[in-house]
């Protein structure tokens, strides 16, 4: 007797749908790229349940007629692939023809369709055990799919789901990926009968970008033609200093289809070149359109991912593109303008905001000084810093406005009385100097230690904002000036489904309409080292990366969000400041890790020094 056994069509079409229909919004995105195909310049989407109960998509492409209808759930029946040689020349966004019998295989489903000259439409259902029925109807035309109870007949695929805010923010994912995809087309999106994105039809990708990023987002990116050859790259890409933490915003699209190409992406980082930031990552949203014949789409089910025929060439091109764009940044700025002009952001120069007040003001030249040598940590007040060096003849002083020099101070060996810290170890007690003014290096009993000030900072703001917000007295400071920010739709979210934790943050931000918002408080941290539009953004980008919008953020969470007002690498501290951090972070419960896990210090013993010159 044979011992192989021939798997069931109606199992194998639901083992195959695991490939293609991975969640909610795999749905979304097979079924709108089918309108698309279909030439549809209006469609609309409804959601309900994060997709679990309904996912209806409405279209006004070409329909079908009652023999298309039921091939169309046919395994492979809507391929629009006839012979090999199409494999090397697809144009449309759906070509294997799995889409509708995959959803309808794992669901209950139903389909209403007409032709625009066909006098009467007909209704194709699907329930969950493949039994297909069908009947004429009265319908616009075009087409609507229904897809209800999805992974109904396979629980432990719905088992494995995430929460529904997370489902929901996939689902609005996809859809904006389509929406910027396809500016020609009208897109509406419902989530429980709410409206989440409703872009008209304009054909201008800026308008369509300003839509679902909003205004800042758009101001800060640099618009970008090129032509190499067969391959045209258009779009924009992030003025240097306009940065987010993951590569999320990086979006590409190819022959209008969302991609992830590495190709690209190393294109793009070798366009910036020394203008990225380490760790940080430029928003792009890049289109390139080029033969078919030169890449494969037909690499994942998913259709995810591509390859290129000549990456390097891809990569070159993309490179090239980007630096243009960066090399005639110049031309958008004027720098000779007034400063009394109104800039493009809509933001008043504070110059401006003083006259009119009638407010005395003058502008301080007074540069940093240089840090000193050797402070001690354990005397009650830092060395005074030296002076920099001069680069030019000193001026005369002037007697008058010349304040005296200060005081010196001896460098005591006393030890200064402090609280027990919390944390055991050997600390430093005496610095010795900075490296890239980044790393503080100073001496303790067991040798040399390197504190990463970015790190040691952050782990400091970081237990204060928690403490602070479980004893819940966060104090708060109230802006002079109100700040208005534009922020992305999946930010707004963010912000008001936790407007109740942002407000006991110390944040009080208020809705403008659209996608402004008016910050009209902060807490009360330190945070000079940015503008207050900055720290918030990357505190929003820092929570979209560890939850998703809506959700109840936790307060670790978020204290460690907000701790990003934490002064860089290469931010230049005083004497005074580097001493209150080491003393601050000794104080800390857990001072030799930051939030995110990365130590904040890193010591060298002398038993280590000695053996690496011969002494041992």
């Amino acid at each position: 007797m044979s011992r192989i056994k021939v798997m069931s069509p109606l199992l194998s079409s639901r083992i195959a749908a695991g490939e293609v229909i991975e969640r909610p919004a795999s749905v979304v995105k097979e079924l709108v790229e089918n309108a698309i195909d279909a030439g549809a310049t209006k469609i609309s989407v409804e959601v309900e349940r994060a997709g679990s109960r309904l996912i209806a998509v409405v279209d006004n492409g070409c329909g079908m007629d009652a023999e298309d209808a039921l091939l169309a759930l046919k395994q492979h029946g809507t391929s629009k692939l006839l012979n090999e040689a199409d494999l090397d020349h697809i144009m449309t966004l759906g070509f294997r023809g799995e889409a509708l019998p995959s959803i309808a295989s794992v669901s209950r489903f139903s389909m209403i369709t007409r032709q625009p000259d066909s006098p009467e439409g007909i209704a194709v259902t699907s329930d969950e055990q493949g039994n297909i029925t069908s009947r004429p109807t009265g319908c616009a035309p075009g087409t609507r799919i229904e897809v209800r109870d999805l992974f109904c007949n396979l629980p432990a695929r719905k088992k494995f789901l995430k929460s529904p805010a997370t489902e929901e923010h996939h689902i609005e994912e996809v859809f904006s990926m389509m929406a910027i995809a396809h500016p020609e087309i009208s897109f509406h999106l419902l989530l429980d009968g709410r409206t989440a994105l409703n872009t008209p039809a304009s054909g201008n990708i800026e308008y369509r970008l300003r839509e679902i990023f909003g205004k800042s987002f758009v101001d800060n990116m640099l618009f970008l033609e090129h032509t190499e050859g067969s391959l045209h790259i258009s779009g924009c890409v992030a003025a240097p200093g306009f940065t987010r933490p993951s590569r999320r915003d990086q979006r590409v699209f190819i022959n209008s289809r969302p991609v992830e190409a590495q190709a690209v992406f190393r294109g793009i980082k070798e366009g910036y070149a020394t203008l990225a930031e380490p760790g940080r990552y430029n928003p792009v949203v890049l289109f390139l359109e080029m033969p078919p014949e030169d890449l494969d789409i037909n690499v994942h089910p998913a259709k995810r991912e591509v390859r290129f025929k000549t990456e390097y060439a891809v990569s070159r091109a993309v490179s090239a593109a980007v630096s243009s764009a960066l090399r005639q940044m110049r031309s958008r700025e004027n720098p000779a303008a007034d400063d009394r002009m109104l800039t493009l952001s809509g933001k008043l120069p504070l110059s401006m905001v003083l006259d009119a007040a009638e407010v005395s003001y003058h502008i301080d030249k007074f540069e940093q000084p240089e840090l000193p040598a050797t402070p001690h940590l354990s005397t009650a007040k830092a060395a005074a810093p030296l002076p920099p060096l001069p680069q030019k003849p000193p001026a005369v002083p002037d007697p008058v406005s010349t304040p005296p020099p200060p005081e010196k101070q001896s460098i005591s060996p006393l030890v200064k009385a402090v609280a027990p810290a919390a944390f055991s170890g050997v600390w430093p007690h005496r610095i010795i100097g900075v490296i890239d003014r980044t790393y503080i290096l100073a001496e303790s009993a067991n040798g040399l230690v390197m504190i990463d000030q970015h790190a040691a900072h952050e782990r400091i703001m970081f237990e204060k904002i928690l403490d602070k917000f479980t004893a819940d007295s966060v104090p708060r400071q109230q802006l002079l000036i109100p700040e208005t920010m534009d922020l992305s739709r999946a930010m707004i979210k963010l912000l008001t489904g936790n407007r109740e934790l942002f407000e006991k943050l110390g944040f009080e931000v208020e809705s403008a309409g659209g996608t402004t918002v008016i910050i009209n408080s902060i807490p009360l941290t330190p945070c000079e080292h940015q503008p207050v539009a900055e720290w918030i953004t990357n505190m929003l980008n820092e929570l979209l990366e560890n939850n998703s919008p809506s959700t109840v953020v936790p307060p670790e969470f978020a204290a460690r969000a907000a701790c990003k007002a934490a002064v860089k690498a290469h931010d230049e501290l005083t004497a005074d400041a580097m001493l209150k951090l080491i003393d601050d972070l000794k104080n800390c419960r857990q001072g030799t890790l930051c939030p995110h896990g990365r130590p904040t210090m890193v010591e060298l013993s002398l038993r280590e020094v000695e053996r690496r010159f011969g002494r041992r």
